[in-house]
């Protein structure tokens, strides 16, 4: 079902560590992260859980800019030098429903550009309406995108509407969409939320491949513990906009009670 490994890169990263600090944010019913710290180590996938409403999916966001802390701050540190390419895979796909399968992966790569034409074949796409963009720097695009949506197994749906696919093959194209811009750290916002049981497990099996071959950082939020556990190294529990617990998966039965509790109710530890 999944494509064949595309080169995504020609060596691995170092990968970058993520630290939180002091990390406050909320909105007009109160504050949702209570001084949270906490770091995410380089080239690792680490687990980010919790109850519903615990601050999860805020984490993430501030983490990638969209939501801006009342105090505390996010650094990223890395032994390379320069800007640090991080991508969101936001909660539910969050796909645009008026773009092709194509435009969709494509859109972090163009600055938002959007095409004359819905639907055209997907060399064509690009080659039209695009006169911002050289026609070298649309082909590096066209292959580039086509080879993202091989690796995810979608290399057929180019030309199709978001609406036109199942749920898990949407996630598949926000999974594209944020490894196009071959990231160093990626925030996974609960990507198998909604989905049946055979289309979570396609894609948590793609994310941990993917993972593997690219040295990624990876933070994922899910409530799927069956299958989050097994593929991540550490675990960061939030609970009430704090952190309960930041450790290796192997300490989760040392942990609070009532992360022992939480875990145990849907991971047989």
């Amino acid at each position: 079902m999944i494509g064949p490994k595309s080169n995504m890169r020609e060596t691995q990263q170092d990968g970058a560590t993520v630290v939180v600090e002091d990390l406050w944010v909320g909105f007009n019913r109160g504050p949702v992260l209570r001084g949270v710290t906490c770091s995410f180590g380089a080239g690792q996938p680490w687990g980010l859980i919790g109850p519903s409403g615990s601050g999860k999916s805020v984490l993430l966001k501030t983490m990638a800019g969209i939501v801006k802390p009342i105090s505390g701050a996010v650094s990223i540190h890395t032994k390379q030098n320069g800007k640090v390419p991080l991508a969101l895979m936001f909660q539910e796909g969050a796909l645009f429903d008026s773009l092709s399968v194509f435009d969709n992966v494509a859109f972090p790569l163009v600055g938002g550009q959007v095409p004359l034409r819905r639907r055209a074949a997907c060399s064509d796409i690009f080659l039209r309406g695009r006169t911002t963009l050289a026609s070298s720097k649309q082909a590096e695009i066209i292959e580039k995108v086509n080879s993202i949506l091989a690796r995810v197994g979608l290399e057929w749906a180019g030309a199709k509407m978001p609406a036109e696919l199942s749920g898990g093959m949407r996630r598949r194209v926000s999974l594209a969409r944020s490894l196009v811009v071959d990231p160093q750290i990626l925030l996974l916002d609960d990507p198998t939320g909604g989905l049946d049981p055979v289309a979570s497990s396609v894609i948590m099996e793609l994310i941990a491949e993917i993972q593997r071959e690219s040295n990624t950082s990876m933070i994922i939020v899910s409530q799927d513990l069956r299958r989050l556990i097994p593929m991540v190294t550490n675990v960061v529990a939030l609970f009430d906009g704090r952190v309960a617990a930041s450790c290796r998966i192997d300490e989760l039965t040392k942990c609070d009670e009532k992360v022992q509790q939480f875990v145990s109710c849907r991971y047989d530890l």
